[in-house]
């Protein structure tokens, strides 16, 4: 048979071309890594750089000709190294994306070991373009990535510095499918306990961000006003943040929207550390702080498919001048958070107060709660209430089931008018008027009564100790042991383990039959001793 020799030498022409496109520098390809340092030289374990995998300096960072999918420019899927000590102008902006990545292929900014960014303050939030250290606001697809020990802070901005000035670590604002770990930022500003009062504390933040998918999680965040900054847009949502470590501020996660109405969510916030605000104490109360604070900035309220708050530690530390560790406002403070059809669950957390708390450790006004197996501690009784509500416009029934709470003059106080269905909790240690109902005031010796008024509370209990630790561990013969019920059916993974407390232990199961812990924690009993030996002694 004649071979079709047109045919072959055209499939060896294929052959050649393919081989050579596959050893050759990619054409219009952005570069799969970029370097960047202080001076453009190598620095750390960024080398001198080539034409396919540039060095820059942040000014070059900074300019979008460098941005594209041309050979040696940033864009989708390049990651960019950041090496060395970086020193920015007070209210300078180190680095601004000057582009987006795609769907699986984000554009990362990783810090290599011992990499920094800092200055005397990083730039304010101007609520609506480039503001911080680095800047992705109204990009997507964006990655930071502390590696090892990256840090973002400030060195001249406090009470006892030589600058007091609005200032923040990351701008995000707009940012869908960002995620920003591993990092500490620093020193945004350091308030002294009874120090200054003479400026807006919400404008030191250490991220200002909005957008759906969005993920903050393993951070080190410290000395700052309100540090998680959420301005969301109606339609946002799937935002995860998650296994941060927060202290030394005034408010840990502002979670709000200036528009109203429209329909978001869910937003989810577990594993995290929210600790030491007493810092922020002033004798005017100027700084009332929140672990949470969720509102709007009119008076419509937003409609919120979810927001779960779980295995989360609230406290210690937390000052004399807290509103709440989670502060949902309602219709009576002008601004809810959210319409009574939303959807609010708080469980798996540990709230403690070592003084006064105005509203409650959770302080609930707007939306429908499932409150459950969470652990309250005050460190006596008069530290206030454990759990409040206070307003019946906008509220949506509150069930409050399984939970613990110990050492509070009031620990549940609940406005007339609420739909609210108490049960399986374990109380202890309270007041003169531990539980309120209403305008009705029951002491410790009027237990049937609150019941009676809430028409709920059937088969919890009182002790005049729950025997926990301060930080709300269980210890032998502590009566929160078997005090609750298997909510197992209600389908929440998360909450059929105990907590995670903040992400400091690993959850312990709670069983699929019988019988819950109260609480936080499922109560383990000591371990027998080990090893050892028996001596037989006979005489």
């Amino acid at each position: 048979m004649k071979q079709n020799r047109r045919a072959t030498s055209g499939l060896v022409l294929l052959f050649v071309m393919v081989a050579i496109l596959a050893t050759s520098p990619k054409a219009n390809c952005s570069a799969a890594k970029a370097y960047v340092t202080p001076s453009g030289s190598a620095a750390g374990a960024c080398p001198s750089g080539t034409a396919t995998a540039p060095n820059l300096t942040p000014a070059q960072f900074n300019t979008s000709s460098n941005w594209g999918s041309g050979s040696g420019q940033i864009g989708p899927g390049t990651t960019v190294l950041l090496c060395g000590t970086f020193t920015g102008a007070a209210g300078a902006t180190e680095l601004t994306f000057q582009a987006s990545g795609t769907s699986g292929n984000p554009i990362t900014l990783l810090f290599d070991t011992n990499a920094q960014l800092n200055a005397p303050y990083w730039a304010p939030s101007p609520n609506g373009g480039c503001g911080g250290a680095v800047c992705m606001y109204n990009r997507s697809y964006i990655v930071i990535n502390g590696g090892s020990n990256g840090i973002i802070q400030n060195t001249a901005n406090g009470d006892n510095s030589a600058y007091q000035h609005g200032s923040e670590g990351i701008e995000a604002g707009g940012c869908s499918n960002c995620t920003i770990e591993n990092l500490t930022i620093a020193n945004i500003y350091v308030h002294l306990a009874n120090g200054l009062t003479s400026f807006d504390q919400t404008a030191m933040r250490c991220i200002t961000f909005s957008g759906s998918n969005v993920t903050v999680n393993n951070n080190t965040m410290h000395d700052a006003g309100w540090c998680l900054f959420e301005n969301y847009s109606n339609g946002d949502g799937n935002v995860k943040i998650y296994d941060n470590n927060l202290s030394n501020i005034d408010h840990g996660w502002m979670l709000a929207t200036g528009t109203g109405g429209g329909n978001s969510g869910p937003f989810n916030f577990y594993g995290n550390q929210v600790i030491n605000y007493a810092n922020w104490d002033t004798s005017s109360d100027a700084y009332h702080h929140d672990g949470i604070h969720c509102f709007t900035g009119v008076s419509t309220p937003a409609h919120i498919s979810a927001l779960n708050i779980y295995d989360n530690v609230f406290g210690p530390g937390v000052g004399t001048n807290i509103t709440a560790h989670i502060f949902i406002e309602g219709s009576l403070e002008g601004t809810p958070c959210a319409d009574a059809s939303s959807v609010i669950n708080i469980y798996n957390n540990v709230l403690t107060a070592n003084g006064p708390v105005s509203n409650g450790l959770i302080g609930f006004f707007s939306g429908t709660a499932n409150v459950y197996n969470n652990t309250f501690i005050g460190s006596g009784p008069s530290t206030g209430i454990g759990f409040m509500d206070n307003t019946a416009s906008g509220s949506g029934p509150i069930t409050f089931k399984n939970n613990a709470l110990s050492g509070f003059n009031q620990e549940v106080a609940i406005s007339s008018g609420i739909t609210f269905t108490p049960d399986y909790n374990t109380y202890g240690n309270g007041g003169s008027n531990t539980w309120v109902c209403g305008s009705n005031f029951y002491s410790t010796t009027q237990f049937a009564s609150w019941k009676s008024c809430t028409g709920g509370d059937s088969h919890s209990t009182y002790s005049a100790s729950l025997n926990l630790t301060a930080l709300g561990v269980p210890q032998s013969g502590s009566p929160v042991a078997g005090a609750a019920t298997d909510l197992t059916s209600l389908g929440i993974t998360s909450l059929d383990s105990d907590t995670s407390a903040g992400n400091t232990r690993t959850p312990v199961p709670r069983p699929t039959t019988g019988a819950w812990d109260a609480g936080a924690y499922v109560y383990r009993a000591p371990s027998p001793p080990t090893s050892l030996n028996a001596v037989v002694v006979t005489n």
